[in-house]
C-alpha cells in the first residue's frame, strides 16, 4: 500500500479502530500482475486461501484467478460460494476427515491426498467426483527456519520423494487414478531458480509418474518481485510439459494479498516505564499473530531512525509480550493518534483471535476513489459464540 493511501486513511474519519483496511486498488493492481504474466506463460493461476479469507475481498481476486486453493473444508465451502462455476476449487490438507471427505470430494475439483494412506483410504469415495492427485514432499529444502520449511525432515506435508520412488519401482498400480501432483516447498522465496531446481529433482526422480499425469500444481510460497518473470514460468512449464503433463497450476498466497491489507490502531494510553515512553494501542499481537509467533517487528507508517520521538509500541492485552517494537516518529504521539501497521494483507485477519475477549478489527474496503465500505463490525454476540455460549 502507498504512503498517499496511509495518509488518506489516517485521515478517514468514518474508520473506527482497531481496523483491518484493505485497498481494492492495490490488491486488484497485485492479482493483475500475476494474472497477467502466467497468462502469458499458460499456467493457471490459484489463490491460496490460508492467507486472506475475508470473503468481501476474496470476491475481488475471483475475476482476476483461475481458482483457489482450499486447506480445509470450510475454506473449500467459501471458495465454491465466491467462484463461479467456471473457475476451480483445488484443496489438499493433512487433516482429511472420514466424515468430510464425501463433501470435499464433491465441492473440489482437485483433491490432492497428503500421504499415500490417505489416498488408499479414500480413494473409492473421491475418484468419481474430483481429480485425484498426490501431494510429494520433494525432499529439498531451502527454508532455513525449520518453522516453515514443508521439506523439513519428517514433515507431515506430503509424500515423502524417496517413498515415493520405491512405490513406483514396486507397487506402480496403487498409483492408478492419480492424475496430478502437487508439492509446495518454499516461502516468502523471490528466487525462482529454487523452483526450477525442485522440478528438475521431481523430473529425474519421478519421471515414470510424470508420464502417466495430466496436472502438476507447482505450489506457492514466491513472491512477485523481479525474479518472477515470464522466460522464468515458461522454462519451468516447459520442462513438465516435455514429461507429459499438460495443465499446469501455481498457486501464490501472500504475493497477492500482502501489500493490500493494513491494521490501523488508536493510542491509547501513554506512560513510562524503566525512561521508556510507552504508547498503548487499541490493537494486539493476537490481531497479527505472526508477530508473536516469530519475533519479528512489524513495519509502522512513520518510523524513521533519525526521528525525535521514541516509543515502544505495545497491545491491549494482558500478556507480557504484547508488544510490537520501537518506533521512532517525527510528531510525539497524543492519545486518539492513529498508527498504521502496512503491508498486513497476509496471515493476519485470518489467524486473528479474540484473546483476553478483545475485540477483531472492524473490516472495512478502500476502494480508489475513496470510497470506504465497513464489511463486518465484530459484537459481543460473535466472542460469546467463540466461547460456546
Amino acid at each position: 500500500m502507498q504512503t498517499e493511501r496511509h495518509v488518506e486513511i489516517l485521515g478517514h474519519a468514518k474508520i473506527s479502530t482497531p481496523a483491518f483496511v484493505i485497498d481494492t486498488g492495490v490488491l486488484l493492481r497485485d492479482a493483475q500482475q500475476a494474472r497477467d504474466l502466467l497468462s502469458d506463460a499458460h499456467t493457471n493461476l490459484l489463490f491460496a486461501m490460508k492467507s486472506f479469507s475475508v470473503a468481501a475481498g476474496l470476491q475481488h481476486l475471483a475475476d482476476k484467478v483461475d481458482g483457489f486453493a482450499a486447506s480445509s473444508l470450510f475454506e473449500a465451502r467459501l471458495a465454491r460460494r465466491v467462484l463461479k462455476r467456471h473457475q476451480s476449487v483445488h484443496l489438499t490438507t493433512p487433516g482429511l476427515r472420514a466424515d468430510e471427505i464425501e463433501t470435499i470430494s464433491e465441492l473440489t475439483d482437485y483433491l490432492s491426498f497428503n500421504s499415500i494412506a490417505q489416498w488408499l483410504r479414500y480413494r473409492d469415495v473421491a475418484k468419481d467426483h474430483t481429480n485425484c492427485g498426490l501431494r510429494i514432499n520433494p525432499q529439498l529444502s531451502f527454508v532455513k527456519d525449520a518453522r516453515y520449511d514443508p521439506c523439513r525432515t519428517a514433515s507431515k506435508l506430503g509424500v515423502p520423494l524417496d517413498e515415493l520412488r520405491v512405490l513406483l519401482q514396486t507397487s506402480p498400480q496403487l498409483l492408478d487414478g492419480i492424475s496430478g501432483v502437487h508439492f509446495h516447498s518454499n516461502c516468502d522465496s523471490r528466487d525462482l531458480a529454487q523452483l526450477s531446481a525442485t522440478v528438475s529433482h521431481l523430473l529425474d526422480t519421478l519421471d515414470p509418474l510424470f508420464e502417466r499425469i495430466e496436472w502438476v500444481n507447482l505450489g506457492g510460497g514466491y513472491l512477485l518481485g523481479d525474479a518472477l518473470n515470464r522466460e522464468s514460468v515458461v522454462r519451468i512449464k516447459d520442462a513438465v510439459q516435455a514429461h507429459g503433463p499438460r495443465r499446469i497450476f501455481l498457486e501464490p498466497g501472500a504475493a497477492l494479498v500482502r501489500r493490500a491489507g493494513c491494521i490501523v490502531a488508536s493510542v491509547i494510553d501513554l506512560f513510562s516505564s524503566s525512561a521508556q515512553q510507552v504508547a498503548i494501542l487499541d490493537t494486539s499481537v493476537n490481531h497479527m499473530p505472526e508477530v508473536f509467533e516469530y519475533q519479528f517487528e512489524p513495519d509502522v507508517e512513520g518510523d524513521a531512525k533519525d526521528n525525535e520521538f521514541d516509543y515502544l509500541l505495545a497491545g491491549s492485552a494482558c500478556l507480557a509480550g504484547d508488544v510490537f517494537g520501537e518506533y521512532a516518529f517525527a510528531e510525539p504521539l497524543e492519545i486518539g493518534a492513529r498508527v498504521i501497521f502496512p503491508d498486513m494483507g497476509a496471515y493476519s485477519m485470518v489467524k486473528a483471535s479474540m484473546f483476553n475477549g478483545i475485540n477483531l478489527p472492524t473490516i472495512y474496503l478502500l476502494y480508489e476513489n475513496g470510497t470506504l465500505e465497513q464489511v463486518k463490525r465484530f459484537e459481543f454476540e460473535d466472542y460469546l459464540m467463540l466461547c460456546g455460549s
